[in-house]
Parts: structure tokens; sequence; C-alpha cells
């Protein structure tokens, strides 16, 4: 099982290209910070059965932990905790719990529980609601065979508040004893495809070193390249040794072979 991680994110919005997944990439930047492997990144629409299959198939590869975005609303395009009730073959249920939450968020605006207010405290059975700072849908933890499944809501501000608040506290009790650390260099005047031999090399000098290159100028210009240069290591001390050895490296390799460029 290691400390893979899988994403769900969940929502016709994202297929059609109305709005940018911006969710996943702020998840796998915080987890990857918190020294989990995302391994895989996957889109769904609202319909409940592939909502169903995502997760079967996710639960299928065993990673430690899955998160999932979006589907917790009171509308009936939200299925996600219906989906995944049906996925571990569980009632879908109200969580008193989560009940009592989503009744004092309406208590508090002057609101009645209704019937589409009840659906967001409904959950797997055994699940536990993850209380909103922001909004009013909780979200949900439940374990299905050492899987933690993770369910956040769509709303970015949402979605990181619960996570911020509540699943990263507990994710820094089981990841890994790993220290991540990253730095950008910036090298202007030199096309990638010439960068490229110099990159590798600088990956097979330094151990637990990734670097990748993104090209950042516009046609017309001199060549811009943002080198993201990543390390990991037990010891936080051997991790930003490797990124200083790294960088070294690059700029010893760069002057040696060009004579024309610009480090930033």
């Amino acid at each position: 099982m290691g400390y893979n991680v899988e994403i769900i994110s969940i929502g016709n919005e994202l297929l059609i290209g109305k709005t940018i997944n911006t969710n996943a990439a702020w998840l796998a930047r915080k987890l990857t910070f918190l020294g989990f492997n995302v391994k895989r990144i996957t889109t769904v629409g609202d319909l409940i059965d592939e909502i169903v299959s995502a997760l079967r198939e996710s639960i299928s590869r065993r990673p430690r932990i899955i998160i999932t975005t979006g589907g917790l609303g009171p509308t009936f395009d939200d299925k996600t905790s219906e989906a995944l009730a049906e996925a571990l073959n569980r009632p879908w249920v109200v969580n008193n719990e989560a009940l009592e939450l989503v009744r004092k968020k309406y208590e508090s605006m002057g609101l009645k529980l209704t019937q589409h207010r009840v659906k967001m405290a409904k959950m797997p059975k055994n699940a536990k609601p993850l209380p909103n700072p922001v909004g009013t849908a909780p979200g949900i933890m439940v374990r299905e065979k050492g899987i933690i499944i993770i369910s956040l809501p769509g709303v970015p501000k949402e979605m990181k508040a619960i996570f911020e608040e509540h699943v990263e506290p507990y994710l820094r009790k089981v990841r890994p004893n790993m220290y991540f650390c990253e730095r950008i260099v910036k090298v202007k005047g030199i096309p990638e495809s010439s960068l490229a031999p110099i990159i590798d090399k600088v990956m097979k000098k330094t151990s637990r070193v990734y670097v990748k290159s993104h090209p950042k100028g516009s046609e017309g210009e001199l060549p811009a390249i943002e080198l993201h240069i990543v390390s990991s290591d037990t010891v936080p001390e051997k991790a930003e040794r490797n990124i200083e050895e790294a960088i070294e490296t690059l700029l010893k390799l760069i002057r040696e072979n060009f004579q024309k460029f610009q480090i930033e």
C-alpha cells in the first residue's frame, strides 16, 4: 500500500471545461509536501454509476488514501456521498453527528432544515463527518480495508478549509518520515532542447533530485525555461544539500557549455 494517494474530481463542469480543476492541483501539491505519492488524478461527471466505478477502481489499486472533491451539496446532481455508500456496499444513512452540524449551520442563518439540507448529512454507515468551517456540507472520512477515503466539497474555499483544519492534521500523523523541498531556477537564452542533456547529467550526479523544465517564453522572444528542482529525504539537511548540489552542478554545466544566458 505504501504512501500512495489517488484524487477523484467529480463534476460535469470540470469535464466540459467550464471550471478549471484547481482543487486537484492544490491537493496534489499539499499531499506531495506531506510526503505522499500522488499516483493518479481522475475526473468524472455527476452520474452515480461513473462515481461508483471510479471509486471501486481506485480501491482495487489499494492506495493508502483516496480523496474526492465535489458532489456533497443539496442539489439533485450532488451524488458523491450516495455513490460512496454504494461503492463500499454500505447503507446510505443520516449521520446524527453530521445532521447536528448541518442543523447548527442553518439555525445560525435563521433557516430550518429541509429534505434537501438533511441530504448533506447522509453518509455511508460508520463514516465520520468533517466539520465545514466556511460552508454547510460536511466532509466525509471513512475507512475501508485499510484505505482512508476522504470526500470534500467542490467549492475551493470549503475544500481547503476542511482539508487544512481536519484532514491535514490527520495526514501529518500517518505520513511517511520524509522531508520535501524545492527550488526554482529561471534560465533565459537557452532552448529547452539544449538544456535537456544538462538536466540529465544533474539528475544522474545528484541523488534523490528531480529536475523538471517548463518553457515560459513566447514566440519571438528569447527562450525562457523555468527549472523546478525537487528533492526529498528522511533527513531535512540531506534534502536541502541535494538541492544545493544540484543547482551548483547545473550552473557549472551551463557556464561550461553556453556563453550567452541569464539566470534568475
